[in-house]
């Protein structure tokens, strides 16, 4: 984690990610490790914040079925 300007108590901190990379798991076949990079901002636009990082995500076929949390009227 770069912290790039200090931050103070009120601040607004936004966030946008961009996803670098994704590659299959060497140890885990039914997941995937995707790369990211992080910006964070401040309610200015300035950056104040930048950190990359590799989360491993379970693969399409792994993952159970997502469910809404109300009815459809479809």
């Amino acid at each position: 984690l770069q912290h790039k300007r200090p931050t103070f108590h009120g601040d607004t901190i936004y966030a946008e990610t961009k996803v670098l990379e994704k590659r299959e798991s060497s140890s885990k076949t039914d997941r995937g490790v995707v790369t990211v990079e992080t910006f964070g901002y401040n309610q200015h636009g300035e950056e104040v914040c930048y950190f990359r990082r590799k989360v491993m995500v379970p693969k399409r076929e792994a993952a159970k079925p997502r469910q809404r949390p109300y009815e459809s009227k479809a």
